[in-house]
């Protein structure tokens, strides 16, 4: 007899996925029979995180909300569409439960879900809820936080759906090997690494600001080396480094191991999404926190108080400015690169930060 289904529902970006990939594997472990089904979006990120891995996997055609009048009808027609799949899912494979991972991608399934009373629980890291999630609190039983003052932020009927349980964070990520890391990455034994990423769509602020910094990184070359994600556009650092004092650098567009980048680095610099900061918790990664600048409620500063307070990171404010970024970058990295004591005592604090059971209590509410 075929076991229970899991619907999964989101996507976009990676920090809706990976806390998802979380509880899915907890899940596979308490019900081994159990099938997973991952309703994402039509971006290619969706496909590149779950195609290697061992769930049936279906796009949606759903958009995000339109910025204009001009793109209503288009997304009108995705939205129908998107319902009508997620319906005939839910009809079709008679799942056990639905798990909405935040963005619009969850939207369609867990509005379906509620119409046919189907248990649904929602994932929310981010401090602060985005549209989807304080639209959808309404139709989920629960909702799963990684912060507590995330409850403030919903509406007064959802507060008591509230779960704190912290942001769910893959095991296999706390098993890479620091020999194994320099042997995948092709990184120099014997030297520091910092490991600068912005994302797994990219923080081309972030990609600009070391690009004007690879002259003073070069001063560090006999003592650090760089494991740079660039996401899908790389900025060109390898050869400006190499061009500006021998800088080791190592770059990839995406990296599929991030166990073994965070078992590499001493220090990161990077976003700071609710999965990375939760991810930088778990590993004990000290980082320089560089927020997206962009979100109106601005979440990623709020996600980045715990590290801050905790001295575990340092927070450089985006100037949306490749070279005040770089200004105020240096001002804050090149003192930690200088003085291992500083790093020492930024590593102390990173450790013990983070809540590793959060996956588990996810996967057991699914469960049943």
């Amino acid at each position: 007899m075929s076991g229970p289904v899991y619907i999964f529902a989101g996507g976009g970006t990676g920090g809706h996925l990976y806390p998802g990939i979380a509880v899915a594997e907890e899940l596979m472990r308490i019900r081994p029979d159990a099938k997973v089904v991952f309703a994402c979006s039509s971006r290619q990120i969706d496909r590149r995180i779950l195609d290697a891995l061992p769930y049936a996997v279906v796009p949606q055609p759903i958009r995000p909300l339109p910025q204009s009048l001009a793109q209503g009808p288009s997304f009108l027609v995705a939205w129908w569409r998107s319902g009508t799949l997620a319906r005939d899912m839910i009809r079709d494979l008679n799942p056990a439960a639905a798990l909405g991972l935040g963005g619009f991608a969850a939207a369609p399934v867990v509005t379906q879900a509620r119409k046919v009373r189907l248990r649904t629980a929602m994932l929310n890291p981010d401090a602060v809820p985005g549209k989807a999630n304080r639209h959808l609190a309404g139709s989920a039983e629960v909702i799963f936080t990684q912060f507590e003052s995330t409850r403030s932020h919903f509406s007064a009927g959802a507060q008591g759906k509230v779960r704190c349980v912290g942001c769910p964070v893959r095991k296999s990520l706390l098993a890479g090997d620091l020999r194994d890391a320099i042997r995948h990455f092709g990184l120099e034994q014997g030297l520091k690494t910092l490991l600068v990423l912005g994302g797994s769509l990219g923080a081309e602020s972030i990609n600009e600001a070391f690009v004007a910094l690879a002259g003073d990184l070069g001063g560090f070359s006999d003592t650090w080396q760089v494991l740079h994600v660039t996401g899908p556009r790389k900025a060109g650092l390898d050869e400006k480094a190499r061009a500006t004092g021998g800088l080791a650098v190592r770059s990839l567009s995406y990296c599929h191991r991030m166990d073994l980048a965070y078992a590499a680095a001493d220090l990161a610099v990077c976003r700071s999404g609710a999965v990375t900061v939760a991810e930088l918790a778990a590993t004990g990664t000290p980082a320089v926190l560089v927020p997206y600048p962009y979100h109106a409620d601005q979440h990623q500063r709020l996600n980045a108080g715990g590290l801050a307070e905790a001295g575990a990171a340092r927070v450089c404010l985006d100037a949306r400015n490749a070279q005040e970024n770089a200004r105020t970058l240096r001002e804050v990295l090149i003192p930690i690169l200088r003085d291992p004591s500083v790093l020492q005592a930024m590593r102390q604090a990173a450790a013990g930060l983070g809540k590793p059971c959060g996956a588990q209590v996810v996967a057991e509410w699914l469960a049943g």
